[in-house]
């Protein structure tokens, strides 16, 4: 016979059941702050009973966060190796941007018509950080307001969904643009930011999206070019290699040669001194 649960005891569980929840989700997002941060590096382990220990938890809603950030993309876990934080080739990062152009252009499409006095300050104050970092040439300041502008537009959106997979690529996101920044001029983010905020402002979805989409491809060809500099600079090393390769073969032919006619003529007065005798 099933045993009854009894009104007292479901709400028990029911709340054991919430706050696991809830201690689950600030450990996610705690997580997130520390990938994004950089204080956990693309490649760093985490270790489930440590972070446990550290947070002063059990270590179930630690597993379960670490079961939710892999499937946002943030970590990766793998027989006898544990879970690491992710780490992105560039040809990742290049398939990756034109799928957060379009999530991106969406949000602005949506904010457009959404955006208070609020989110504009928001924004500004972003664009006024992103200014002051670019001054003192603080890279990782740069990175975290030009991460801060785009998360408040997708906020500014209200669609749930569009907030949920930019979540998932705000890693890929964070580790591009410290790539990308490292390869241009600094000195044009803050206008650039300052061209999405007008397109923001002026209420027209349609040129909101098609400035914010082209905000966001535009570094993407930046990595893509560094990408196919690169693949073009490992074939021509490769090249040169094998023309190395090719250089040196006819000498070790000839000294094989040699080495193979001293042998023939040695052989010969050998057989020579026999008949002699």
């Amino acid at each position: 016979m099933a045993a009854e649960t009894t009104p007292g005891k479901q709400s028990a569980m029911e709340e054991r059941q919430v706050g696991r929840r809830v201690l689950r989700e600030q450990i996610k997002d705690h997580l997130i702050q520390l990938i994004l941060s950089g204080q956990l590096k693309p490649g760093d382990r985490i270790v489930e009973t440590k972070l446990a220990q550290e947070l002063g938890v059990s270590q179930t809603p630690v597993r379960e966060a670490l079961r939710d950030l892999e499937l946002l993309g943030f970590v990766v876990s793998a027989p006898f190796r544990g879970t690491q934080v992710r780490e992105f080739s560039r040809e990742e990062l290049v398939e990756i941007y034109p799928i957060r152009a379009a999530i991106e252009g969406v949000a602005a499409r949506a904010a457009a018509t959404r955006l208070t006095n609020e989110h504009v300050l928001a924004l500004e104050e972003q664009i006024d950080r992103m200014r002051e970092a670019v001054e003192a040439g603080d890279c990782d300041n740069i990175v975290k307001a030009d991460i801060a502008f785009h998360r408040i537009v997708v906020e500014a959106s209200g669609n749930q969904l569009v907030q949920q997979f930019w979540t998932s690529l705000s890693l890929a996101t964070s580790t591009f643009l410290t790539i990308s920044i490292a390869q241009r001029p600094l000195a044009d983010l803050p206008s650039r930011h300052e061209r999405v905020l007008e397109a923001l402002r002026s209420g027209d979805p349609d040129y909101a999206e098609q400035v914010m989409r082209l905000h966001v491809e535009e570094p993407g060809r930046w990595v893509y070019e560094t990408v196919q500099q690169e693949l073009a600079a490992q074939a021509t090393d490769g090249t040169a290699e094998a023309d190395g390769a090719e250089e040196t073969q006819p000498e070790e032919v000839a000294a094989g040669q040699r080495a193979s006619s001293n042998g023939e003529e040695t052989s010969a007065a050998l057989e020579g001194e026999q008949r002699s005798r």
